[in-house]
């Protein structure tokens, strides 16, 4: 999937890019030998000996192990596997975009990241993000749009250990209401190329966590499969209310939420 800008927890989207996205089908490239293993309760975390990952891996295995716990009970999901992390010391060690760079591979049970310094939110919210592209395709299957695969995995970021879940990204849409497309937009897999990166997923997660939050997960879990084409109708069908109708209820608790 596309790349995305890693987020600051002050409303403000990092310079460069970051690798957001998943690879359903092909698995991680053909790792070298050079890994220390920090195992924790449903991961098994692939380090650089004597790195900054080493060091923190006992904290970040903690933090993903919220995550998993919290993602499944979300979304009402089934997933007993362990998932492989491999933490790359930065973007040239592991052939990504950046040096806040991550990609999944769901159908491997596995995924890849920098962890590069400070141990913050940033850094938290990247491999939770994705682990959940792991978890969740794995509990759901395959989303029906781009905004539903990258959108979900960051709507239910569990603010246990920083501040980069849903509530971060209601108080994001009030401060950037201006940027802020229509949901008709996000959905529509060739629009979603179209918009900038950080205001996308974004927007997505956002308007997901305010579903998940508003309706509960029986419904978001519906309306999962539904592809761009008819996703209105599907909506509709799910929901009850029109898109556009739902889509200003959550912009009015977005206001309310970020202020």
């Amino acid at each position: 999937m596309r790349s995305r800008g890693s987020v600051a927890f002050v409303l403000v989207a990092v310079s460069g890019a970051a690798a957001w996205g998943c690879n359903p089908i092909l698995g991680p490239s053909e790792r070298d030998r050079n890994w220390h293993v920090v195992d924790s309760a449903h991961f098994a975390l692939y380090v650089r000996p004597g790195s900054f990952a080493e060091q923190n891996a006992p904290a970040l295995g903690m933090v993903l192990d919220d995550q998993y716990e919290v993602t499944l009970r979300l979304l009402q999901g089934q997933f007993d596997g362990r998932i492989s992390g491999f933490l790359y010391n930065s973007a040239a060690d592991a052939h990504l975009q950046s040096d806040h760079s991550g990609t999944a591979f769901p159908d491997t049970a596995a995924f890849e990241a920098t962890a590069t310094p400070p141990l913050d939110g940033n850094l938290m919210a990247l491999v939770s993000h994705e682990a959940n592209h792991v978890l969740i395709r794995n509990a759901l299957g395959q989303p029906g749009t781009y905004c539903l695969s990258e959108g979900l995995a960051s709507a239910v970021l569990s603010e246990r250990y920083h501040g980069l879940g849903p509530h971060y990204y209601y108080a994001w849409t009030r401060a950037h209401r201006a940027q802020v497309p229509a949901i008709s937009r996000l959905v529509d897999d060739e629009a979603w190329t179209q918009i900038d990166e950080n205001v996308a997923y974004s927007t997505g997660a956002s308007f997901l966590a305010y579903l998940l939050e508003s309706a509960g997960p029986a419904k978001l879990r519906q309306l999962y499969y539904a592809p761009s084409k008819g996703f209105a109708e599907r909506f509709a069908q799910i929901y009850g209310r029109p898109l556009e109708s739902v889509e200003q209820e959550w912009l009015l608790f977005c206001d309310r939420a970020g202020g």
